[in-house]
């Protein structure tokens, strides 16, 4: 009927092929967000995403040769994440260049394997009635201000005119916070 009617969706890396990057930009859809995660394949391991970080900048480039803008989840603070883990997930984001990147603190949904690894850590700080599962804070992991740094140094280095000193005082401050821990 030659009816497109704009959309966006949510994927995971392993479903975007050549057929379905080509059927979505023929029915109009205009972004692509993908569930990337982590820029370490260690991390994506023990999330146990079931992905790798080639299948994502893979389903990233397959969107792109098919004029479909893309759209990155990323998250922060996966048990046992380190500097080192960072680092890889911003240069993940450098190389995909997504049009757009959405980043949180990882926090634990009850029912899931995540939510019982950290479970006997977990400090509610608010009444239950009030709170939501993002607004657990996990003993010993890394302070609120550590992945503002994170947030900092990535948007830094995104950004079309990066600024050294800028991704200097970003860095720094990571290094700096590191020891810093929650609850």
């Amino acid at each position: 009927r030659g009816i497109r009617i704009p959309f966006e969706c949510i994927t995971r890396a392993d479903r975007v092929n050549e057929r379905v990057a080509a059927t979505l930009q023929e029915l109009g859809c205009t972004r692509v967000w993908i569930g990337s995660e982590s820029g370490s394949q260690r991390v994506l391991d023990a999330m146990q995403r079931g992905v790798t970080v080639e299948q994502v900048r893979r389903a990233v480039a397959l969107c792109k040769e098919n004029g479909i803008q893309t759209g990155m989840f990323l998250m922060w603070g996966y048990d046992g994440e380190d500097i080192s883990d960072i680092e890889a997930t911003i240069g993940h984001v450098r190389e995909c260049r997504p049009d757009i990147f959405l980043t949180t603190v990882s926090y634990p949904i009850r029912g899931t394997p995540y939510f019982d690894k950290v479970a006997t850590r977990l400090v509610n700080i608010q009444p239950w009635e009030r709170s939501t599962d993002r607004e657990y804070r996990i003993q010993g992991r890394h302070s609120r201000r550590f992945y503002q740094y994170a947030d900092e140094l990535l948007r830094t280095e995104m950004c079309a005119e990066p600024q050294q000193q800028a991704i200097l005082a970003a860095r720094e401050g990571l290094h700096a916070t590191y020891a810093e821990t929650e609850a």
